[in-house]
């Protein structure tokens, strides 16, 4: 039976710290996001190390973290510009925007076309908030 040390601020602050390198990292890649393995090297930690992070501090995974920042960094896209839907799928690394309308509609509940005819103009300071600036804890 291994000895697990109890958690300690020092230990937070530096989940606190590999969840916010991460999220820099992972934003320079949302079009092309790394493998665990890549990003687990990239920051010197193990793979195990980045999935406790993230389940501990933000209650998801590596893979639910990118699905839900891409979707953001889309209604974004949708309300903020008026880049048609392929180009915004491509910039988020969607195959097509067949795919991406797809996991758009199952994400927020319409198609990305219909967001950005209904979406109220709150939304576009609400979105603002980007990966780079989001405290460990948010999302």
């Amino acid at each position: 039976m291994s000895f697990v040390p109890p958690i300690t601020e020092a230990d937070e602050s530096a989940d606190q710290f590999l969840i916010r390198t991460a999220k820099h990292y992972l934003s320079a890649r949302l079009a092309q996001p790394p493998q665990m393995g890549e990003l687990a090297q990239a920051l010197g930690v193990s793979k195990k190390r980045i999935s406790d992070a993230f389940r501990n501090s933000l209650g998801l995974t590596v893979t639910q973290f990118l699905r839900e920042e891409r979707m953001r960094l889309a209604r974004r896209l949708l309300v903020q510009t008026s880049l048609d839907i392929q180009t915004i799928a491509l910039e988020l690394g969607f195959s097509s925007s067949a795919n991406f309308s797809n996991a758009f509609h199952v994400h927020v509940g319409m198609s990305p076309s219909d967001f950005r005819k209904t979406a109220p103009l709150e939304s576009i300071t609400s979105l603002q908030g980007s990966l780079q600036w989001s405290s460990p804890g948010e999302l």
